[in-house]
């Protein structure tokens, strides 16, 4: 080691790919989530990877060189120069404190893809290593979301994914990496990475980690941990909505010294055959809108609401947020009780509303502002009930969200719209709450989420109703046009054997 406490750099910068979601994002994205250099990366720490970090670094005394740290969400491809501005800072951090640092943390998340470059993360971790040589010790760590590459698994000595969704273990799966690199650098334990790549893919509907085809397998990953000389394991699920090569289920096991590697490799193929099995569970059947509208139509407010998720427009996995299809339906059938809570991304229509006033009745052309397409327009008479513009703390995902100028309007007195300039995460409840709406006590609440809403809604939901709608994130990935992905793959070739 070079200093008396081991010193660990720690960069990276974390966005998810929507392949079919409209236009490119640039580093604003990042900018409206979290984004940060040097020590300022400490002051957007919190229930995060960095929080996971810090603990371990206080435990273990070990020294953190913070360099950058960038979270964009999702979206659409990103643009070259939005990652070369991560890979420029990153790499010149690692070049110029190279003589005096131990090891490297990266907090990436898996599944970022520029124009011109589809797999970012696996780029800079080859070439950190182009600086480093193999003598340096690196972790990752990554979303249950993410997409492990050979690319990744030749550059890293260890890499450590989320085990629950909703992510809720961030500071765990941070905690567990940075363990294993602080043993290592003691020198009791000697990493080993075997990478095992099925070839499926599953829409996210399934992922949730408390229910469904998704739960035994986590438990299944547990036990693998549990076997003497193996120092970590994950399943990766990935964004089902890239259309790059090389994208696909993973099992990551980590083991202790080469002699073990073996027996990590059987526990890894053991694993991504229970995987494999499990295919068909994770095919999602979704209800018709207006099926879905007549069961909430029974409800009564302060039962618990129906919570309906229109998951093809979940800005969580890349989409705008700016569908309409549900406000159309609704505005062709009777009017409900009430209250009916929906939020949707519309720049025109929210500035509109904020030179219009609080008080002030306006008519409105609403929905498909950023992918028309999908989505059309639909007319509506509102009237402007509250303003906002700040920002407000979110819990999934963790931190200050920006969604910019916020309008909330009400229609026919019933149906209460919040209108916001960017993509505004239902992934929790923390939006309504900060637009001044209570869901507990509405009829419906329509969220736009592709499954990890679960976590925040379920107990307090008196049903809930997965919509068949159009859009970028839509759970029948035959539907969407794929033409980029490695085949086979399942579902794309359903007639596969070999899921290596």
């Amino acid at each position: 080691m070079h200093n008396a406490r081991p010193l660990i750099l720690v960069a990276g910068m974390q966005y998810e790919l929507n392949s079919f979601a409209a236009g490119t994002g640039d580093l604003a994205r990042f900018r409206q989530f979290r984004l940060a250099e040097g020590d300022a990366m400490w002051d957007i720490a919190g229930d995060d990877e960095l929080e996971g970090a810090l603990d371990v670094a206080g435990r273990r005394g070990l020294d953190l060189l913070p360099i950058v740290l960038g979270f964009g969400g999702a979206g659409p491809v990103l643009t070259d120069a939005t990652y070369d501005w991560f890979k420029t800072r990153i790499l010149a951090g690692v070049e110029q404190h190279l003589s005096s640092i131990d090891a490297i943390y990266l907090p990436l998340h898996g599944a970022m893809a520029t124009t011109s470059i589809d797999d970012t993360e696996g780029d800079l971790i080859t070439a950190i290593r182009d600086i480093t040589g193999h003598d340096l010790p690196i972790a990752a760590t990554f979303d249950l979301h993410g997409n492990f590459t050979d690319a990744m698994a030749r550059g890293l000595d260890i890499a450590v994914g989320f085990k629950t969704c909703p992510h809720v273990d961030y500071v765990d799966t941070a905690r567990a990496a940075v363990e294993i690199l602080a043993d290592t650098l003691e020198g009791t334990v000697q990493p080993r990475l075997v990478h095992r790549k099925i070839r499926m893919m599953t829409s996210a509907e399934g992922h949730d980690t408390t229910t469904g085809p998704m739960r035994p397998l986590i438990a299944a990953v547990k036990d693998v941990e549990g076997v003497a000389g193996v120092l970590s394991a994950t399943v990766q699920a990935p964004q089902p909505w890239m259309d790059i090569p090389e994208t696909g289920w993973s099992i990551i096991v980590i083991a202790d010294g080469d002699e073990l590697v073996d027996r990590a490799a059987a526990a890894a193929d053991e694993l991504a055959m229970q995987c494999w099995q499990a295919r068909n569970a994770f095919l999602v059947s979704r209800t018709p809108v207006e099926e879905a509208l007549d069961r909430a139509s029974l409800n009564v407010a302060g039962k618990g609401p129906v919570v309906m998720t229109d998951g093809s427009d979940a800005p969580s996995a890349g989409s705008y947020g700016d569908s309409a299809v549900v406000l159309a339906a609704l505005l062709n059938r009777s009017p409900m009780t009430g209250p009916f809570l929906m939020t949707l991304t519309d720049p025109a229509a929210t500035s509109h509303c904020v030179s219009a006033g609080v008080g002030s009745t306006v008519s409105l052309q609403v929905g498909g502002a950023f992918q028309p397409n999908f989505y059309r327009p639909v007319s509506i008479e509102a009237t402007v009930l509250r303003l906002y513009d700040e920002p407000y703390r979110s819990t999934l995902p963790p931190g200050m969200l920006d969604p910019g100028r916020r309008a909330v309007v009400q229609v026919d007195g019933w149906l209460t719209i919040v209108l916001a300039e960017r993509q505004m995460s239902t992934l929790d409840t923390k939006g309504y709450e900060a637009s001044g709406l209570d869901p507990t006590q509405a009829q419906a609440v329509l969220v736009k989420s592709a499954g990890q809403f679960r976590g925040f809604y379920t107990d307090m939901a008196s049903d809930i109703i997965e919509l068949d709608t159009p859009g970028p994130v839509n759970a029948v990935l035959t539907d969407l046009p794929f033409v980029r992905i490695t085949r086979p793959l399942w579902p794309f070739d359903d007639d596969l054997a070999d899921p290596w």
